[in-house]
């Protein structure tokens, strides 16, 4: 067999083969892909036996593969070759193969890419992505992480069938996702913000994309700064509030901290809810902050919150990330990170 090195590759292609082609078969039982939504979590490392190993497929043109461990870069070739094959069964043509690295993980594992081998952005390129039938301007090759938060996409959902004739506020909109699956949904209004001038940009061309500009507003503030305004300015209220920071608490170690940035965002996100009441969907993406008291801790520092904005909560529901977003039962929890809370807030002086 040519000696070790050749005996390894080649199991590792075995294994490769027989884990991508389960991974494929798991999304068709999902019904995934789907006439409206051709961008998903293909492989979610350890939900699929492939620890390390991610891939988000997008717009049915590419498969964006994310390296965060030494044996995937050890493996390239290997994998690279196991998932052109696997990917022939959904798409009979093949898709693109974009390789992307996380870094600072890869260090963790005593791994340096050589500088030959660093990754080729190709900044001005895009994939329109759909999802839940609406369509997203998306860069794989250069934009965070995979080029697309799919994780959200059942969340989105749950939230747009709670809008219709209502006000609606996207904070940390990203690419305007919640606010636009809640216009395509009926709702009377939605305003997005959000601190990033490329999100914003992305933002308002995925609205126009989607012919949804007449309901959609999109702000680029400091989402702090903005909440401050307008509650200090006393004009707009939202019947719904959506609230979805980026990560705050890489890890343990900054999770005091992080708390008391959720709870002040809590608070604030609280008071531009409807004077008479209405709904607040809020997101942590924080593994520490979703671990920690099996997810009590969260929604201690929203309550919290909403003792310090003077409102009453009741939740209603929580949820994590999309089903594609598979998971090993053996250690579960360990590998949450998303916690989605909707809470309905009551009324002015009714606490």
């Amino acid at each position: 067999d040519g000696g070790g090195g050749a005996s390894s590759s080649a199991v590792m292609s075995l294994i490769l083969a027989h884990k991508l082609r389960e991974a494929v078969r798991t999304r068709a039982r999902l019904n995934l892909p789907s006439p409206g939504t051709d961008s998903y979590r293909l492989v979610n490392g350890e939900g699929d036996g492939l620890s390390g190993l991610c891939v988000d497929v997008l717009g049915g043109e590419v498969a964006v593969i994310m390296s965060s461990a030494a044996w995937c870069e050890i493996y390239r070739e290997e994998i690279l070759e196991a998932l052109r094959e696997a990917l022939l069964v959904p798409y009979p043509s093949g898709l693109e193969l974009i390789w992307r690295r996380t870094d600072a993980r890869l260090k963790q594992d005593g791994y340096a890419s050589p500088p030959e081998e660093e990754e080729t952005k190709e900044g001005g390129r895009h994939v329109i992505a759909k999802e839940s039938n609406l369509s997203y301007k998306t860069f794989p090759w250069s934009g965070q992480k995979t080029g697309f938060y799919c994780d959200q996409r059942d969340n989105r959902q749950i939230v747009a069938k709670l809008c219709r004739d209502k006000r609606v506020l996207d904070l940390c909109c990203y690419n305007g996702s919640f606010a636009l699956n809640a216009a395509l949904a009926g709702a009377k209004s939605c305003v997005g913000v959000d601190s990033s001038p490329d999100a914003i940009a992305a933002a308002r061309e995925n609205a126009s994309f989607n012919d949804l500009n007449a309901m959609t507003i999109f702000v680029r503030d400091d989402i702090s700064k903005f909440m401050k305004s307008a509650y200090d300015e006393g004009d707009e209220r939202y019947d719904v509030v959506v609230l979805d920071p980026p990560k705050l608490a890489p890890s343990m170690k900054g999770l005091e901290r992080a708390a008391r940035k959720y709870q002040a965002l809590n608070r604030d996100a609280i008071k531009l809810v409807s004077k008479e009441g209405g709904l607040l969907f809020t997101c942590t993406c924080s593994g520490a902050m979703t671990q920690k008291e099996g997810g009590q801790y969260f929604l201690k520092t929203v309550k919290a919150a909403s003792v310090s904005a003077g409102r009453r909560l009741s939740l209603l529901g929580t949820w994590g990330a999309a089903s594609c977003h598979t998971r090993c039962p053996a250690s579960f929890p360990a590998g949450d990170y998303l916690t989605a809370a909707l809470f309905s807030v009551g009324p002015e002086k009714d606490t």
